[in-house]
């Protein structure tokens, strides 16, 4: 629990030092490019965020007791150079999903050391990643794989006006640990309510208190071989975005449904709070 004061700390100081845009001061991108909770984004970016999920009816093994679960994942983003064309990323997730109802803890650490973006226009975006995912989870109590991966992944922005579309392609396989090859598929159409669009690009920094995002997103996770390959998952979520343009925070609460025959709960609830504060600013 100590770690997880630490992250809400850092988060307390960025929310309580200063300002931040939409997007990163100086980055090129519209304003309609959105931020989706599950599918991944293209552009890069400084980039800090915090989401928790909650799990209604979660069933670790099928036959288990069902219960309620929690699901905590902190995001850290940076963008090596003013082109926003190269950056990496770190997602570290923590959770009550292991064996024992009353444990909160670590599971498996996932780096994207390099991020390119290919194609990097303000309405449109390219972006090829490498992520390396770790076993910090404990395994005997049920919060990691014991696996490490290596995965290729393909994320896709395009806006248009106030509207937005983007697209995730990824591949992973385990190099280390039971064996296991998935791949994922994921789309996220939204729709900014931005006054000031017109005809042309929407602005990076809308003149507006508050910009609502309504975003529905379509997930699908396949296990192409291991011992999960028949636990394929699709599944949709919807969501609702408010935006502040003048502080930079974004907020957003939607529920995903699975749609498979495969699932290990009913629906979960999530809610993402980010911000785009300059990692340089803060380091001198």
């Amino acid at each position: 629990m100590n770690f997880i004061r630490i992250i809400l700390s850092i988060f307390f100081i960025l929310f309580s030092s200063g300002l931040s845009m939409a997007h990163e001061k100086g980055a090129p991108f519209s304003g309609a490019i959105s931020e989706p909770i599950k599918v991944h984004h293209a552009h890069i970016e400084n980039e800090q965020s915090i989401g928790f999920s909650f799990y209604d009816d979660f069933e670790k093994e099928e036959g288990e007791k069902k219960r309620s679960a929690m699901e905590t994942s902190v995001e850290f983003g940076v963008a090596w150079n003013k082109a926003f064309d190269l950056g990496s990323e770190i997602t570290i997730p923590l959770s009550d999903l292991g064996t024992d109802d009353n444990r909160y803890a670590l599971g498996d650490i996932e780096i994207l050391p390099i991020k390119y973006a290919f194609l990097n226009q303000p309405e449109t975006i390219l972006t090829g990643a490498m992520s390396i995912g770790l076993p910090t989870g404990d395994i005997t109590h049920g919060f990691g794989e014991e696996q490490t991966k290596l995965g290729a992944l393909l994320f896709f922005d395009q806006s248009w006006r106030n509207w937005f579309f983007g697209a995730n392609i990824e591949f992973e396989s385990v190099v280390s640990g039971p064996t296991e090859t998935e791949a994922e598929l994921a789309f996220a159409i939204s729709y900014s309510f931005i006054e000031e669009t017109g005809q042309g690009v929407a602005p990076s920094k809308p003149k507006q208190a508050i910009v609502p995002v309504l975003t529905l997103e379509l997930i699908s996770e396949n296990v192409l071989s291991g011992l999960e390959k028949e636990n394929d998952t699709l599944s949709i979520l919807p969501s609702l975005q408010i935006w502040n343009p003048t502080s930079g925070w974004q907020g957003a609460l939607g529920a995903e449904f699975p749609l498979s025959t495969y699932r290990n709960n009913d629906f979960k609830i999530h809610f993402t709070l980010r911000n785009h504060f300059d990692w340089g600013h803060w380091l001198g």
